[in-house]
């Protein structure tokens, strides 16, 4: 052939036959076709459908010399000049000819000075980050991306762990991926199994876009009335994107920012759609990704400084990932992993124009926006005097060959306790994270471990034979609507490593007496792991008419019980 390309053959037909011929194989598990990528849709850039540059020039400002700032590491097609004196180290798989930095300025920009270019309620965390950038997407779109990675995704994520090893080292825990293979979630996928191997081998959190649908599939704005949302969404498939259904990491879908022809605070007509999976959540939390009005509602940069009108789940993920930094660098990395994801998810909140409970038992609402809403991370950490947030973050170990099982016991708030009968009252929220064994090879059941919370309220009368005292669980999982094992599968989120609990108490019990538990369930074919499982927990116990003082009395009461306390105080950061 010498140099010549070979011929192609373009029959339909006999690329079918070859492909059934091999999967009638009884080698053959699995048939990985070639796959396209998605960059915000990288077509879309070259033409300037996504950013559409304008003549105003964003003053970008430099870092303050003693400024405490969070870090993110970039994995996108790279960071422009424009941003280099917030860039701390680059990444040098790609030489800068071979990639196309427009894409990754303006996802840095976000990050940067975010809400320097937009209205304070769409970024409402202080501007200023750090940037290591990982250019590994390269110039040209799909086929360059397949000429540089000949094996697809798979070799494109051995870079990614190359350059997130390079990054760990220097300290670097949370990474913004906003690239997407173009393909539909249909079980838990090679490509995000390999991208938590990565985050498990690093102990680094992954912030990824969800996906979007191409101009052509966009769906219809969202409708007002609930009827006609049920009926259209009952009729579409718009599955997110790989690998986005990554366990460990933290995936985002975007919602239409406000000042646009769309209904604020509503799934975009872009933005994928999951859970992908047959249970969980995915994505794990939505917010602003533009509208695809020419005027988004959400501007960044582009490579020659213009403050520039952007949409895309790829813009709504920096914002998630800042969030997730900010709270890290507040905290001074005291945090794990999973308490950083318990954070997000606890405070988070279903936008108000979705909130209906018919909406979420068809979980519409869920399939776009996951737990809702992040707030700003300062949010997370200061509370009224109604109300209090505990954070309990350790491994869940193993004890004379069973898994041990975590108690913590406490009283009720005085002022939340009814006097006459001796009910509780109080509105309790609860979120768990943990990080069990994955396997990919047990299909739906990859999860192998499941863990469960419990908030259980002591018994006057002594109804065990050993004498001790007996717990009732008072709490149950939010959204779920029965005990049956599908309900508490698909509802409830069992086997599935995310939960939220939620109840409200006029007087419950008649003790103040309490205990939180964790438990854990292992797969038939399983044992529970020699190095245990991590985990975190946030519980919040909150006066639902906001004027009794919880905070005060809770922290006598834990105090006088020797529990050992820390705050989550916030680090003092210097600003621009």
């Amino acid at each position: 052939m010498g140099s010549r390309d070979p011929i192609v053959d373009l029959d339909a037909e006999r690329h079918e036959r070859v492909l059934e011929s091999i999967a009638s194989h009884p080698l053959v598990r699995h048939i990985h076709m070639p796959i396209q990528m998605d960059l915000a849709n990288q077509e879309k850039i070259s033409n300037r459908n996504i950013l559409q540059s304008m003549d105003e020039m964003v003053e970008i400002s430099n870092p303050e010399p003693e400024g405490n700032y969070p870090v993110v590491g970039v994995i996108d097609s790279g960071v422009g000049p424009i941003l280099d004196s917030w860039v701390i180290d680059r990444f040098d798989y790609l030489q800068p000819s071979n990639y196309d930095a427009e894409h990754g300025t303006s996802v840095a920009g976000l990050l940067i000075s975010g809400k320097k270019m937009n209205n304070l309620n769409i970024i409402p965390d202080p501007d200023g980050c750090k940037i290591w950038d990982i250019p590994l997407f390269p110039r040209g779109g799909s086929q360059s991306f397949l000429r540089e990675y000949r094996n697809g995704f798979g070799d494109f994520l051995q870079e990614v762990e190359e350059g997130v090893a390079e990054a760990c080292a220097k300290g670097v825990r949370i990474f913004n991926l906003s690239i997407n293979v173009i393909a539909e979630v249909k079980d838990y996928g090679v490509y995000a199994a390999q991208l938590d191997k990565i985050a498990d081998k690093y102990k680094v959190l992954f912030v990824n876009s969800a996906g979007n649908l191409e101009n052509s599939e966009a769906r219809k704005s969202w409708a007002k009335k609930q009827k006609d949302v049920i009926n259209y969404f009952a009729r579409r498939s718009d599955t997110i994107r790989p690998p986005s259904e990554s366990v460990r990491s933290i995936s985002v879908g975007a919602l239409n920012p406000p000042g646009t022809s769309e209904l604020a605070e509503t799934p975009t007509r872009y933005t994928t759609r999951g859970p992908g999976l047959r249970s969980g959540v995915k994505p794990d939390v939505a917010t602003y990704g533009g509208s695809i009005d020419r005027s988004s509602g959400l501007f960044s940069i582009d490579l020659q400084g213009h403050k520039t009108s952007v949409h895309g789940t790829s813009f709504a993920a920096p914002l998630v990932a800042r969030i997730i930094a900010n709270l890290d660098a507040t905290t001074q990395n005291s945090l794990t992993l999973e308490a950083l994801r318990a954070m997000l998810i606890h405070h988070a909140s279903i936008p108000s124009p979705l909130r209906s409970r018919l909406l979420a038992f068809r979980e519409i609402v869920r399939g776009f926006v996951g737990f809702g809403k992040p707030i700003a991370s300062n949010q997370m950490l200061e509370t009224g005097d109604h109300q209090i947030t505990m954070l309990f973050q350790g491994i869940l170990t193993i004890s004379e060959n069973k898994p041990s099982i975590l108690r913590f016991d406490f009283s009720w708030p005085q002022s939340l306790v009814n006097q006459d009968n001796g009910g509780c009252i109080g509105k309790v929220r609860m979120t768990l994270v943990y990080a069990p064994p994955l396997n990919r090879n047990f299909g739906d059941e990859f999860v192998r471990v499941n863990l469960d919370a419990k908030l259980s309220q002591r018994q006057l009368e002594i109804t065990r034979k050993d004498g001790n005292p007996s717990y009732i669980n008072q709490i149950k999982p939010k959204d779920s609507w029965g005990s049956r094992e599908k309900v508490l599968i698909k509802h409830g989120l069992k086997w599935w490593p995310v939960k939220q609990y939620e109840s409200t108490f006029t007087s419950q019990g008649d003790t103040s007496n309490w205990r939180l538990q964790l438990e854990c369930l292992v797969r038939a074919e399983d044992t529970f792991p020699v190095k245990g499982v991590p985990f975190a927990i946030v519980l919040t116990i909150e006066d639902p008419d906001g004027t009794r003082p919880i905070f005060s009395e809770m922290r006598q009461l834990l105090e006088a019980s020797g529990a050992i306390l820390q705050d989550i105080r916030p680090n003092i950061r210097l600003r621009p």
